[in-house]
């Protein structure tokens, strides 16, 4: 059975129901009566076709497949819904209830991060599954993630970022292709602050022909689409990752499991605290803020919707506060000596 509409006919609304060679029209005095109607009628029909689970996370998927999502955070996506839902794939979903999806949340293994990320996702996609009409049970909307996340990475200080980036050019002007690559990969997550699946998807067409901009166009988001300023003395660095190389070649050419590895790799050879991209990329964020960047021009940087995104996983809003208070003691006058007579 298909529905379609509603339609507006004469003050009325309609929708269309056909199933097989045969169809018939049902009319409403409500637009709202008619999409309840659309919504009961679809639960009634995944309910004898028994969707199953697992076919409704791949109809989920193809959904955002459509809405433009990128193919690795799909593959996040269903990994993380069948982390829940797995004992009942082939069980119709609409036949589960709340209680039965709570006791499968409950079970789920791992750190607060992640159980928290697997609930959020699981979530949206429950009640997308209602919006479709593939069940009539809103799951998990009562659970709450239980624990505190552990907001933000292990940073760099100051004098670890200098040694950091002093190891990553010592690479990048190596003559082996292989340390090149890992000098300029590792550096460019201090240096710009991007994401490790950003540093990786980049092609050399990202980078514009003086080498004075590189342009983040495969982001997370929308708000991750960004272009930014390549410093003078990094320029060269990156030409010669470019060359010989065509337009649509990778700039890096490797996964973020390497830049991981690379990074860390680094970190242990320079002799200081070893630290994930992630947190080169709050290092990043702290250095700017410490420069008297604007913590506004920080967050565009790094690709954020807003200040608030920054400050609890990035950047550190006491360095703000500190100089705001040091610019205001700078504004009092030292008091007037009096000559002793």
């Amino acid at each position: 059975m298909k529905t379609f509409g509603p339609y507006q006919h004469r003050g009325r609304w309609r929708i269309l129901i056909r199933q097989g060679s045969e169809q018939r029209v049902r009319s409403f005095g409500t637009e709202a009566e008619a999409k309840a109607e659309i919504r009961r009628l679809r639960i009634e029909a995944h309910k004898q076709a028994g969707l199953p689970v697992g076919k409704a996370i791949e109809a989920y998927a193809e959904q955002l497949r459509r809405n433009g999502l990128r193919e690795r955070s799909i593959a996040t996506t269903r990994y993380r819904l069948r982390k829940i839902f797995e004992p009942i794939l082939s069980v119709p979903l609409a036949t589960v209830s709340p209680v039965r999806a709570k006791e499968l949340y409950t079970k789920v293994e791992g750190s607060v991060d992640s159980r928290r990320n697997i609930l959020n996702q699981a979530r949206t996609f429950c009640r997308r599954a209602k919006e479709n009409g593939w069940t009539d049970s809103l799951l998990l909307a009562d659970v709450k993630g239980e624990g505190k996340r552990r907001c933000g990475k292990q940073k760099l200080t100051v004098d670890e970022s200098r040694k950091f980036l002093a190891a990553c050019l010592k690479l990048a002007a190596s003559d082996n292709p292989k340390e090149r690559t890992a000098g300029v990969g590792a550096a460019m997550a201090l240096v710009f602050g991007m994401r490790a699946s950003e540093i990786t998807s980049l092609q050399v067409r990202d980078l514009d022909a003086s080498g004075t901009v590189i342009r983040i166009t495969r982001a997370k988001s929308q708000s991750g689409i960004r272009s930014l300023q390549v410093p003078e003395w990094f320029r060269s660095y990156l030409g010669k990752l470019a060359e010989g190389k065509v337009s649509t070649d990778l700039l890096v050419g490797h996964d973020r499991t390497w830049l991981h590895r690379r990074v860390r790799e680094i970190c242990r050879q320079a002799g200081i605290t070893e630290a994930p991209p992630h947190g080169l990329r709050g290092t990043h964020a702290d250095l700017a803020l410490m420069a008297a960047a604007t913590p506004l021009s920080v967050s565009k940087a790094l690709g954020h919707e807003s200040l608030t995104t920054t400050y609890r996983h990035y950047a550190d809003e006491g360095i703000t506060q500190r100089q705001e208070h040091e610019r205001a003691m700078e504004c009092l006058s030292p008091p007037i000596s009096t000559a002793s007579n």
